[in-house]
């Protein structure tokens, strides 16, 4: 028996919500589920650009603009997914917001900000497309991005983002547990150092030479979006069946250095 390749990527007739799908990976990400044949909601606190990039892909894309940091607007993105496309089939939640700060500085509000963005946005963004998946008896696919400072401190000053990241690592091997009877499948990607529009505006003391050279992983270069993407889109699909509750580190070989 051979593998049919171009059936196990193959998403037409399923719909995928992108979460942080205006630019960098979460674009990415967008276009290669429109190119596998999928319907793609693309959420963005950027409304404006994410509907942009949607008229770029055309087709069945469509964008609408998202708060990770809102319940209300969490709840409505995924009704509103539903209601356009009568399904919602895979989730890849992908918003999340990097500032840097060092621990003495860490306030609060910078910490509760960062998780409820990074951590509560992607259990409220889970519990609501579980909801409609069960509902509707759609065996789905749910995709978290977390990162390789979830297992190792990348950089001074990333506290509160490796906390909040680790913290999805943990979330989607509790979550693919209490939903796997319902053939719904959870799990993550860790992205390494990679060249997004997002690493320019992070705000932050500036990393000192020494910082900047560890980001550098085995591989010798940063990744590309289009490689988490890729990453993204295997184990949202059916190639990846029978895998969940795992974490894909997709980081140049930076965790083995």
């Amino acid at each position: 028996m051979h593998l049919d390749l171009n059936a196990l990527y193959n998403l037409r007739g399923k719909t995928v919500i992108v979460t942080g799908a205006a630019q960098g990976m979460g674009e990415a990400m967008a276009r290669a589920f429109a190119g596998a044949g999928a319907k793609v909601m693309l959420a963005d606190i950027s409304g404006d650009q994410a509907a942009s990039v949607a008229r770029d892909i055309g087709g069945d894309a469509v964008a609408m603009a998202t708060d990770m940091a809102s319940e209300a607007s969490i709840v409505a993105l995924v009704k509103a997914t539903r209601q356009q496309f009568g399904q919602i089939d895979i989730l890849v939640n992908n918003a999340g917001v990097q500032h840097r700060r060092m621990l003495e500085d860490t306030d609060l509000a910078y910490w509760d900000q960062t998780l409820d963005i990074n951590l509560r946005g992607v259990m409220l963004a889970m519990r609501e497309a579980v909801a409609v998946m069960r509902a509707d008896g759609t065996k789905g696919a749910i995709v978290n991005i977390a990162s390789n400072s979830a297992f190792h401190p990348m950089a001074p000053s990333l506290m509160a983002y490796a906390a909040s990241k680790a913290g999805v690592v943990s979330l989607t091997r509790s979550a693919a547990m209490e939903v796997a009877p319902d053939g719904i499948r959870v799990n993550a990607v860790c992205p390494g150092n990679t060249t997004t529009p997002g690493q320019g505006t992070a705000s932050g003391p500036g990393f000192p030479p020494e910082v900047i050279a560890k980001f550098m992983p085995p591989l010798g270069r940063a990744g590309r979006p289009e490689e988490i993407a890729a990453a993204v889109l295997f184990l949202a699909s059916d190639a990846a069946s029978y895998i969940t509750g795992q974490t894909l580190i997709a980081d140049g070989g930076h965790l083995i250095g």
